[in-house]
């Protein structure tokens, strides 16, 4: 006879079962029950291609955020296609931005970190192999802001990515007249290369070059003996500069002693043309007694030259 089950003990078993499965779902699941996210919405006028539900919204890299949503509208007042993206941030994040010192408590973070710091928000290409996109946010203030919803949501002002600015001065740039600058340049590359000028400085070139290469071959056969003679002109240079080196030794001791010499003699020429030598004084009465003979001589010049007769009758003792 089979034991009959007990109702109670099913009835617990599945109670607990489906509390550990909600337990399980709120903790693992992350599906945001009971916390606080912010949702805002952002608006881009370019294609978003690439860009999905559930793609990464980022700040320098961190995670910050999910998009939830993206639409397409229209303008109604210019008829521009406008792609709203709605994106939710995570709590930590939003409480980061809740934290910020403001200067005045009545201002809004989000409006604070637009308008003063110029927070926007950006495509960025995630990866190039699978062409998925992100969200940048990041601080731009040298950009516009452009608020172009008009719906419940709080709006993030967009910036165009990167290659979309590269695209537009794409497309700003004079192009067919670039190409036809460049065909008339190449037109031009192409006479100056076909004129018979050019092929014949070519050919000039090419034999220079032949008479280059044919005076390299003989310097090189000649530079073995070059450098034998050069070798053997130093080894006799060498040995000159040695030889030299002994030679000059005794001519400078020559040398010293005739300097020697030479201030002995000038030591004694100055000794003899001092003022209070014996032989300047001799000298000086030498000269005197040849003046006074010679005065003498010239009054005896006078006086036969005044009377001729002197010589024959001797000179008068009156006179």
């Amino acid at each position: 006879m089979s034991r009959r089950v007990n109702p109670t003990l099913i009835g617990a078993f599945v109670v607990g079962a489906v509390v550990l499965g909600v337990t399980a779902f709120l903790l693992l699941g992350n599906v945001g029950l009971f916390q606080d996210r912010e949702k805002v919405s952002m608006y881009f006028t370019g294609s978003v291609e690439g860009l999905n539900k559930g793609a990464p919204v980022n700040v320098r890299g961190v995670k910050v955020g999910t998009v939830i949503d993206i639409d397409i509208t229209i303008d109604p007042r210019s008829g521009e296609l406008l792609i709203p993206v709605i994106v939710q941030f995570e709590p930590g994040a939003v409480d980061y931005v809740r934290n910020i010192s403001l200067p005045d408590p009545h201002l809004d973070h989000l409006r604070f970190l637009i308008e003063e710091l110029g927070l926007r928000a950006q495509l960025q290409l995630q990866s190039l192999l699978t062409a998925q996109m992100a969200i940048e946010l990041d601080y731009h203030p040298d950009t516009p802001i452009h608020y172009r919803g008009e719906g419940e949501l709080r709006e993030i002002p967009t910036i165009p990515m990167r290659f979309e600015k590269f695209n537009k001065h794409l497309q700003n740039l004079p192009v067919e007249q670039i190409l036809d600058n460049i065909t008339s340049t190449l037109a031009a590359i192409n006479r100056i290369v076909s004129s018979p000028e050019i092929l014949e400085t070519i050919e000039s070139l090419n034999q220079a070059m032949k008479t280059v290469d044919e005076l390299a071959g003989k310097i090189k056969e000649n530079l073995p003996p070059l450098a034998e003679t050069t070798r053997a002109t130093l080894v006799s240079l060498d040995e000159l500069a040695r030889n030299a080196n002994r030679n000059l030794q005794p001519i400078a001791d020559n040398t010293q002693t005739a300097l020697q010499d030479a201030q002995h003699a000038l030591r004694r020429v100055e000794a003899l043309l001092s003022e209070d030598s014996t032989q300047i004084y001799n000298l000086t009465v030498a000269l005197e007694e040849i003046v006074a003979a010679a005065r003498s001589i010239r009054m005896f010049a006078e006086t036969i030259e005044r009377q001729p007769e002197t010589l024959l009758k001797g000179k008068n003792l009156r006179d």
